[in-house]
């Protein structure tokens, strides 16, 4: 009885490992509930972090299904809930932002559930259809940028597709404004925010 319980919960333990920081530069704190700690290279997420990066700042981070975030500095960004289990095909994201910018290259969950992936701001809801994507998150506006594949934004009852080099701005209290091609000044601030800082890379 002991050593079956003992092995319910090591089961637990490694399935709360959902994935690691690969890259940090500056400072970032996670949390979740009560509990605050530092980040660092190697460090294991679970379910329910939040993940808080201050000024000239970033963080790699790659999740067990191969999904790979890019944080940017004065960011904001949740996993509210994380499921990858490719055998019994149970399979669910759930991200949400408050401020900031960040990069995502969609990994398994991505091709195998699609439709069970999303990710919240203050003024719209994003899903995707297997995708790279970015999103840069203003007090006054949100930009949602697709540079492979294709997403769609929600908000106020509107839905936009956006398709790779195009690009959405919702305000809030607003619909998604119409796909436009991705100005290069919005490209530049993604580049500049989530691939490198002061010469060290971090592509995706």
């Amino acid at each position: 009885m002991k050593s079956t319980l003992f092995i319910l919960l090591l089961c637990i333990t490694l399935l709360a490992d959902i994935g690691k920081i690969t890259f940090l530069k500056g400072g970032v704190t996670l949390t979740n509930k009560a509990t605050s700690r530092s980040a660092k290279v190697g460090l294991m997420l679970q379910e329910g972090d939040t993940i808080q990066t201050q000024k000239a700042s970033v963080v790699k981070i790659i999740f067990k299904d191969k999904t790979i975030v890019s944080i940017g500095s004065k960011t904001h960004f949740s996993i509210d809930e994380y499921l990858f289990d490719e055998a019994s095909n149970q399979n669910h994201v759930n991200f949400s932002a408050q401020k900031g910018i960040f990069r995502m290259v969609t990994g398994k969950i991505g091709k195998l559930a699609p439709k069970k992936f999303k990710l919240k701001t203050k003024t719209a809801t994003m899903g995707i259809r297997g995708t790279i994507f970015s999103v840069i998150l203003e007090e006054e506006q949100e930009h949602f940028v697709c540079e492979k594949g294709s997403i769609y934004v929600e908000a106020q009852g509107k839905s936009e597709t956006i398709k790779a080099g195009f690009s959405s701005t919702v305000t809030p209290g607003s619909p998604p404004q119409k796909a436009t091609k991705t100005p290069s000044d919005i490209l530049q601030k993604i580049e500049d925010a989530t691939t490198s800082w002061k010469g060290k890379s971090c592509e995706l």
